[in-house]
């Protein structure tokens, strides 16, 4: 898969290190497929369940986490609070395939730094992750960040 390279700040030797929370392992795949494309990106690991994703994160704080929005042992909105509380500067970036317009304000209140749906171009998704992990903050609204 050729993709667009993902810009980051850090030296050339230093690369991002990027985990997944989802409970679909296809899109697990499209994250690993983009990370193995993307010469300054490393994947951190991937979980499919916030009991997985909580053990992880524990020992392996990523550089930056990609939270899905709904996972069968809970809400990806309640598990970014609480990952925040104990990591305030790890950039998260929550996903969902679902359109409610109700996941953007909910997914900053949460203290995401961005909210993307599934749906959304690859060109967008890189933009989206470039952008938190650069310190800004990236809202899907209506088809613009």
């Amino acid at each position: 898969m050729n993709t667009p390279d993902l810009t980051t700040q850090s030296s050339p030797t230093t690369r991002l290190r990027l985990a997944v929370v989802d409970d679909h392992a296809i899109i697990r795949g499209v994250f690993v497929t983009l990370v193995e494309d993307a010469p300054d990106l490393i994947m951190a690991w991937t979980a499919s369940s916030i009991a997985e994703a909580s053990e992880k994160i524990r020992w392996d704080a990523p550089d930056v986490l990609v939270m899905d929005v709904g996972l069968p042992d809970g809400n990806g909105f309640d598990f970014t609070a609480e990952v925040l509380s104990r990591l305030p500067d790890l950039p998260i970036l929550m996903v969902s395939a679902q359109e409610d317009p109700s996941y953007t304000k909910r997914a900053a209140a949460a203290g995401a730094r961005g909210f993307i749906p599934k749906e959304a171009s690859l060109e967008q998704l890189i933009e989206a992750v470039n952008t938190i992990q650069q310190g800004g903050h990236w809202f899907f609204e209506d088809g613009r960040s």
